[in-house]
């Protein structure tokens, strides 16, 4: 059956605990958890690139263009042109973007807590541990399976 597959339960997963997300994140900064992912991003790292963003938040750029669109109109983040190539560009949170990025990421480790209730801290950090070794190993193989530059 297809829902014993274990990519069927992490997408349901996924999908449900960010649905869960998006509700509150929604009421509060009218961003959804893609967003502030993105906006998170661009605060950890000024200057970052929007191709790097895509890369790290896993977001196809049509999809981070117009989330980057949506930042960038409501005051949150800056495109400026990159200091070291000037053919790409480099995204800066401004003191707004900052400002939601630090009370979205410490509302998110309470609704963290909050949506994983069903689990006991000890089973939080086995599942914590086991999601970063599968991904580990996926990246790993990824990375081997590339082609050569």
């Amino acid at each position: 059956m297809y829902s014993d597959f274990l990519t069927f339960r992490l997408d349901l997963t996924s999908a449900l605990l960010i649905n869960r997300a998006n509700l509150v994140y929604r009421e509060r900064w009218d961003l959804d958890v893609r967003a502030l992912r993105v906006l998170r991003l661009v605060c950890a790292e000024p200057g970052i690139t929007p191709k790097t963003v895509s890369q790290r938040a896993l977001i196809e750029k049509t999809l981070l263009s117009k989330v980057l669109t949506e930042l960038e109109t409501r005051g949150l983040i800056k495109r400026n042109t990159h200091s070291s190539d000037r053919r790409s560009v480099a995204l800066r949170a401004t003191a707004s973007g900052l400002e939601i990025a630090q009370a979205s990421e410490a509302l998110g480790s309470t609704l963290e807590v909050e949506l994983a209730k069903a689990l006991s801290g000890s089973e939080r950090t086995m599942l914590a541990r086991l999601l970063g070794k599968l991904s580990n190993s996926l990246l790993a193989s990824e990375s081997d399976d590339a082609p050569p530059r």
